[in-house]
């Protein structure tokens, strides 16, 4: 079967596809044009998308969304209403304010920030599955799918490229790798896939991850930050303090068999410490989670077995 590939920019990362297919190199222009679509619909960088659509009339009346967006908007929320984890997909007005990864990042007033916490409560994000709406309640509120969407966009492609009798392939947006099967030649019938290491430059990873038929994610607070006289600011915000999240994490990797499910707990489990979020991640179904402490340490879920050099599922 040949191989197909295609590395692209898009969403603000390199996107690469490789597929086994006969009709690879038009699957292929498929998938580019519709993870451009998803890009142009989800966005909240650009203000006529369809999520801006919602943010825009926010306090102002319900929007009416297409059914994927919908599904996306509900799981997403249902999510961030679990107080016992920081994933917020309502803490737009927050990210607005910092600006982190951007050029123009700033540190607010504790005031600025203040003026902002009533907005990012995602009970007030009203669903009506009649109709199909999405109503933010209070004016200025603001959804950003930033730490959802590549997940959701990788899995719908998978979906596609399998629709196709695609049986092998990988969809790595932005890092956030999903797998179709395993390649082709390997012995261990498996994609082998980096974990990076928080603590070294991009490319270079701390343990090996064999995959078939998986996904993994990872969350870090070296990813995005900014320094302001010597304090480093990461992106993964507390809707609490509106703040960074305090903690002794460096990454967080989620195994899983949706990418969107690494997505979610990824953030999720960027708890206040190590221990914390093994606990708490150990309580989901269906993921397994590799933490990286700040001092450098790899800890694991109970599905999970570390060998120093590769991390295997029991």
């Amino acid at each position: 079967m040949p191989s197909y590939k295609t590395r692209f920019q898009m969403m603000g990362t390199f996107i690469d596809l490789v597929i086994h297919h006969h009709n690879g190199g038009q699957l292929l222009k498929d998938c580019y044009l519709q993870l451009q679509e998803f890009a142009q619909r989800f966005t909240v960088n650009q203000s006529h998308s369809e999520l801006m659509n919602v943010n825009h009339n926010a306090g102002i009346r319900p929007v009416r969304v297409k059914a994927d967006l919908y599904e996306l908007l509900k799981t997403a929320t249902a999510v961030s209403l679990d107080n016992a984890n920081p994933f917020n997909i309502a803490n737009g007005p927050l990210i607005k304010t910092w600006r982190i990864g951007f050029k123009d990042a700033t540190l607010p007033s504790d005031s600025e920030l203040a003026s902002k916490l009533e907005l990012v409560n995602p009970s007030h994000i009203v669903f009506d599955d009649v109709y199909q709406t999405v109503f933010l309640t209070k004016v200025s509120m603001q959804i950003d799918l930033g730490a959802i969407a590549k997940g959701y966009f990788a899995d719908r492609i998978k979906q596609y490229l399998i629709s196709k009798e695609v049986e092998s392939g990988y969809i790595s947006l932005g890092g956030n790798v999903l797998t179709i099967g395993h390649a082709p030649d390997s012995k261990a019938k498996a994609w082998t896939v980096g974990i990076q290491d928080p603590f070294r430059p991009r490319g270079q990873v701390c343990r090996i991850v064999p995959l078939n038929d998986k996904s993994v994610v990872t969350s870090g607070i070296n990813e995005r930050f900014f320094e302001h006289k010597g304090v480093r600011y990461h992106h993964l915000l507390d809707a609490q303090s509106g703040k960074p999240i305090v903690t002794d994490i460096a990454s967080v990797t989620i195994i899983s068999k949706l990418s969107v499910d690494g997505e979610i707990w990824s953030t999720a489990g960027f708890l206040n410490s190590v221990d914390d979020a093994l606990a708490y991640l150990n309580q989901q179904q269906h993921v397994e989670a590799i933490v990286i402490s700040n001092q450098g340490h790899v800890h694991i879920t109970h599905g999970l077995v570390d060998n120093g050099h590769t991390i295997l599922e029991k």
